[in-house]
Parts: C-alpha cells; structure tokens; sequence
C-alpha cells in the first residue's frame, strides 16, 4: 500500500480526520482501497524565508509511475491548499519508489 507522510508548520485541529480525509482522496489517485497516511504538524518550518504555511510531503509506493506521480502533486497540492491553506509554491512533494524487495509487510517483502 502506497505511504503519504505530511509534515506542516499549520496547526491541524482534528488530525484523524485529516489523515483520514487525506487516505480517501489519496486512494482515488492510486486507485487502491485505503493509503496510509501520518501527519506531524505544528513544527517549526521555514520555506523560502517564511514561516507562512507549508509543508513538505513524502509519498512512497512500490512502482509509482510518471503519470501518477503527476496527477497526485496536483491532487495533493489542491487538497494541502484548501485544508492548511498553504499554496502550491509553500511545499515540496518527494516520491520514493522502493524495489518491493525493500519493502516488508505481513513478516514477509513484497517482492
């Protein structure tokens, strides 16, 4: 299963909503059942000299592709915007596509 982690300086009111807002609208884009999501906020972030809203986001799944990769920066921007009011320009979204190899669940690797 794909991996969201957010981390914001905005202060999040009721994070079990949000993460599980965030696993919803991820799960469309990965046309999976559910993604796993955590969040920290209220951490001390500087961006571009400003400690406006922002946010930096890890996204890790097993053969992410282009395309995908693509439609989730938008996705994600659009939702990070409406929800901590950080626009597009205050964060970084990092993929990370490990081997299945790399990647164990249920005592076992995914690949």
């Amino acid at each position: 299963m794909p991996y969201i982690e957010v981390k914001t300086n905005v202060q999040v009111q009721d994070h079990k909503q949000f993460i599980r807002e965030l696993s919803s609208y991820s799960a469309n884009v990965f046309n999976k059942p559910y993604v796993c999501v955590s969040l920290q906020d209220n951490l001390s972030i500087i961006f571009n000299d400003s400690d406006d809203p922002a946010y930096i986001i890890g996204v890790t799944s097993i053969g992410i592709d282009a395309a995908t990769k693509k439609k989730l920066s938008k996705e994600l921007s659009e939702f990070l915007e409406k929800e901590l009011k950080a626009s597009s320009d205050r964060g970084y979204i990092f993929f990370y596509g490990p081997d299945g190899a790399n990647v164990g669940w249920k005592g076992s690797v995914c690949g």
